[in-house]
């Protein structure tokens, strides 16, 4: 399975009715695409939003409805020790990545290959056989035989998105990790990213046919940038409100990228653009993954952690912190202590305590 990018990439404004079906049946068919498009509506964005919370949060939510997928690593030993959860994702990512791949549409009316059009509205079928809103690519030629349900990945959306998250997931277990390593926060997927499109020099953000003054990419202007910053890019400049509050994620630093075809260790990401890290932006929890009562953790010179809010500042004091997750923003602050509790009113006394000590530490 690979992701289809530049499908999408390749789209305009006014080319968002893109709809290939190079269906097993069609002339036009020469990947071998190996499973027949069904048809079917596609569904709405409001029906989207509970498919992607449901497939956020992995195969123990999703149950027979999706694929089977093992655990994925979490920790880094910063301070977390390495372990092995069950697999989740941020639905953030997600809808960034399904959007950057085909614009939220598992069904649509055929307008290629010439023999499909007209014909109803029908799975979404790539030249190159990425089925649905996954681009599902991998296992759906003719005589592959993969672990999955081939005809669900053509006749169902929430099954497909599932299937998708298999390469992310397998992504995630072969980078190398991004701060702590953990799966519920937004920014630690950022290798993974990059590999879901492939570890090549046309993913570096330090490639030199890139421009070395870029900001974050912005779909609606567009712009030569890698696969990775695209998708982080859907994440800050959704297509509407209804599909997603915008998220201005943190970047990781060129420096600490390096110049090779895939990213080393890399610390909390902190920078407010691919190119700029003078400014700084915080971390983010996945909005559907961040009140399980895990723990984030920040070393000194992490931007901090946020819920999707204003960027945190956070302190850097050489101390650290773990916080659990809740439903509310809170700073990543170097207070050498473990703070506890779930509730609003623990979250406000933690985060008055913060902001306490972000006073002493500016006096001091």
């Amino acid at each position: 399975m690979r992701a289809l990018w530049l499908m999408a990439s390749l789209m305009s404004a006014e080319a968002s009715a893109y709809c290939p079906c190079y269906t097993l049946s069609s002339s036009g068919n020469t990947h071998s695409c190996g499973v027949e498009a069904v048809s079917g509506t596609n569904p709405t964005v409001a029906e989207w939003q509970s498919i992607f919370a449901t497939v956020s949060k992995g195969p123990a939510e999703w149950g027979s409805n999706g694929p089977a997928i093992s655990n994925i690593g979490s920790g880094c030993g910063k301070p977390m020790a390495p372990t092995t959860v069950p697999a989740r994702f941020p639905c953030e990512l997600l809808k960034a990545i399904a959007m950057q791949e085909s614009s939220w549409k598992q069904f649509c009316a055929a307008d290629q290959p010439a023999d499909q059009v007209g014909a109803p509205s029908r799975t979404l079928i790539a030249f190159d056989c990425g089925y649905g809103v996954g681009q599902v690519t991998s296992g759906m030629h003719i005589g592959e035989s993969p672990a999955f349900d081939r005809s669900r990945v053509a006749s169902d959306a929430l099954y497909n998105l599932a299937t998708g998250t298999q390469i992310l997931a397998d992504k995630w277990r072969a980078t190398r990790c991004v701060g702590d390593n953990q799966p519920s926060i937004i920014e630690d997927w950022y290798s993974a990213t990059w590999a879901y499109n492939g570890l090549s020099m046309v993913n570096s953000p330090n490639n030199p046919n890139y421009s070395s003054t870029r900001g974050v990419y912005n779909p609606s202007v567009g712009g030569s940038v890698p696969y990775q910053e695209r998708v982080f890019g859907w994440m800050q400049f959704p297509p509407t409100a209804a599909h997603w509050a915008s998220v201005a994620v943190a970047y990781p630093s060129l420096t600490d990228i390096g110049t090779g075809s895939s990213p080393a260790t890399l610390p909390e990401p902190g920078c407010a653009s691919p190119t700029d890290c003078v400014s700084h932006r915080a971390v983010h929890v996945s909005a559907c993954l961040g009140s399980d009562g895990g723990t984030v953790d920040a070393g000194p010179s992490d931007a901090g952690v946020s819920d999707g809010g204003a960027p945190d500042s956070g302190i850097a004091d050489g101390g650290e912190v773990r916080l659990p997750y809740l439903a509310g923003n809170y700073a990543a602050a170097g207070c050498g202590c473990e703070a506890t509790g779930s509730s609003a009113g623990g979250a406000a006394l933690l985060l008055a305590a913060l902001l306490s000590r972000r006073k002493r530490l500016k006096k001091a």
